[in-house]
């Protein structure tokens, strides 16, 4: 992760490998962030019946039970991330109309509280950002499913009801992905010179969007 552009595209910073590790120890226990590292699957090698294999036939050993990935066996197969930045909608948002919020109150669900009484779930956003750090592995849809298939991992098991995400002006490749996908421009800081998109749709027509654009996802046992 030292190439300026990608640098730049990102908005990081270049990390030592221990900074890096300390970063990821932080998220890990940070409830408010949730990230998932790129591999690519035709470099990925997996653990059977404690054996380590490469390069194989995946589909079957993703469906064995007996089937492991181990991520220090597989570090040359990162090709890049996809993060989620969790936090509370503001329903006295300004930039949020009547019909809006009433959108979003339809989408909640109450929850009973300790006294028994009902409550009001918090609604929760997402900002996501992606990262195909490999130029070998861009331009062939990795991009795309693996935002997709974070999106619905958010939607589906984090109870996300919005996300966005802020790109760089000229930017225009991811611009035009999470366009494609069904995010629409809401905003424009013109200091950063930086685009705002959102998506925020219920929650069926969301799956929807996320299957026919290749998101989806299986899981298998993973560890360091």
């Amino acid at each position: 992760m030292k190439d300026p552009a990608l640098l730049e595209a990102t908005g990081s910073e270049p990390l030592t490998y221990e900074e890096e590790v300390e970063m990821q120890q932080g998220w890990h226990l940070d409830e408010n962030k949730c990230t998932f590292i790129v591999h690519a699957r035709e470099e990925c090698g997996y653990v059977r019946n404690g054996e380590f294999e490469s390069t194989g036939t995946q589909t079957e050993k993703s469906n064995a039970t007996n089937t492991s990935f181990r991520v220090e066996n597989n570090l040359d197969a990162m090709i890049g991330d996809v993060n989620l930045f969790l936090s509370e909608i503001n329903d006295d948002d300004d930039e949020i109309d009547a019909n809006e919020k009433l959108k979003i109150t339809e989408l909640n669900t109450d929850i009973p509280t300790e006294e028994g009484e009902s409550s009001t779930k918090p609604l929760i956003q997402a900002e996501i950002d992606i990262m195909i750090a490999r130029k070998d592995y861009q331009g062939k849809g990795l991009g795309r499913a693996a935002t997709c298939t974070m999106l619905k991992y958010g939607a589906t098991k984090l109870g996300i009801h919005r996300f966005f995400c802020r790109i760089n002006e000229d930017n225009l490749n991811s611009i035009r992905l999470f366009k494609s996908i069904g995010f629409q421009q809401c905003g424009y800081a013109a200091c950063f010179k930086q685009v705002e998109l959102e998506l925020r749709k219920p929650l069926p027509q969301m799956e929807n969007i996320f299957n026919n654009h290749g998101g989806s996802y299986s899981m298998i046992p993973c560890s360091i």
